[in-house]
């Protein structure tokens, strides 16, 4: 026959028992990501055959006001990109996210840059880019920061720019 006390002395056992199973488990899991997007309009050059350097204001997740910077300044051979008339070229480079604080996120991206039209180095036809790219390091408020996805850019008179991936870190 059990005391009057030790039936909720056990009932306390196991709620204890499985709290803390539940507190183990959440503690193991890996950090989840965040959607991260960025999105930023600016200036620069760009030329098929010879690169791009763009830069300019930027709006992303989970930073606040910012500047983006992009460089693809690895030119492979331009190929004909088939019945469009254009050219597209394989292409690699860095760019980086500024915060107001000076904070900074770097990253590195491979993808193809390609033209509406024409023949390389043609002016008048907007460049093309769609690459992924990788978080390389972080400064400041962003130190520890990794993830990747996908960036996506056109260069004409205005240089518009989308990053949408996963960051971890925050």
């Amino acid at each position: 026959m059990m005391s009057r006390c030790a039936k909720p002395m056990l009932a306390l056992l196991l709620v204890l028992a499985l709290g803390l199973g539940f507190a183990a488990r959440a503690t193991a899991a890996p950090p989840a990501g965040l959607n991260w997007e960025v999105h930023g309009t600016g200036s620069g050059s760009a030329s098929l055959p010879f690169g791009v350097s763009s830069s300019g204001p930027a709006l992303p997740q989970h930073v606040g006001n910012a500047t983006y910077s992009l460089n693809l300044s690895s030119p492979g051979t331009p190929e004909s990109n088939g019945a469009v008339g254009g050219f597209c070229e394989f292409i690699t480079g860095s760019g980086s996210v500024r915060a107001a604080d000076g904070s900074t996120i770097s990253f590195a991206t491979v993808g193809t840059l390609c033209n509406e039209a024409g023949s390389i180095g043609e002016s008048g036809s907007a460049l093309h880019y769609n690459g992924t790219f990788r978080i390389t390091t972080g400064d400041g408020r962003f130190i520890g920061v990794a993830g990747g996805g996908s960036l996506t850019a056109t260069f004409n008179s205005t240089h518009f720019i989308k990053i949408d991936g996963t960051i971890t870190g925050l």
